[in-house]
């Protein structure tokens, strides 16, 4: 298993070798839903929200990635138009890689379909659990649960402990309610000793007290 892994991951890391790399500034579209994919994105810098737009033109957030991550493989490999729209949360480098390229790769590795299937797998149950948190936590744990998600998403290892600027109206499409229940249940948890913020970044204090709340 863990050789297959690693031919895996050597054929992945020559995939993304030698591509076109573009460059998003924060709140840069990467690509719109309904469009049709032409290539496979990959993550070299940043961060990247996946989202869904309402007909009312509100945002619900789907997925966070960040270096390192793979974008549009669901599309691609299922042949349709994207599902979700992807934007740059923050100055963001990302590599671009031929579908073609993608398929050769796909088809002609086992090792590497066994990982998107993983992939395809882990993100289903991602899903999963997302709808299961909006049918039936209260927004405090909701607003808990995604601190704690953005946390185990982009914590530096060497950060003793996790801050990161995002904006209430993101937090507030992760949580799934209003910008103003998120700022309510925000206050709440800094006067609990939780977090601190500073404009609009978003320091954790208590990681095992957020989790408290969840359960």
């Amino acid at each position: 298993s863990f050789i297959s892994e690693v031919k895996g991951q050597t054929a992945l890391n020559e995939l993304s070798h030698n591509r076109e790399s573009r460059y998003y500034r924060e709140k840069d579209l990467i690509y719109q839903e309904n469009s049709f994919p032409q290539a496979l994105f990959f993550i070299q810098k940043g961060k990247v929200k996946t989202f869904k737009t309402n007909e009312d033109a509100k945002e619900y957030i789907t997925g966070l990635h960040k270096k390192g991550d793979f974008l549009g493989y669901h599309a691609l490999l299922a042949n349709t138009s994207f599902p979700e729209s992807a934007k740059a949360l923050e100055d963001t480098e990302i590599l671009v890689i031929p579908k073609e390229d993608f398929f050769t790769l796909v088809y002609s590795n086992r090792d590497v379909s066994h990982r998107f299937i993983r992939l395809l797998a882990n993100d289903l149950e991602e899903k999963d659990a997302q709808l299961l948190h909006l049918a039936y936590d209260t927004v405090r744990k909701r607003v808990a649960d995604a601190l704690l998600l953005l946390q185990k998403r982009y914590q530096d290892p060497e950060e003793a402990q996790f801050a990161m600027p995002i904006s209430r109206e993101n937090l507030a499409s992760l949580v799934g309610t209003a910008k103003e229940s998120v700022i309510r249940v925000l206050s709440e948890f800094k006067g609990d000793g939780l977090i601190t913020t500073q404009q609009s970044e978003i320091k954790i204090l208590n990681t095992e007290g957020l989790e408290r709340i969840r359960y």
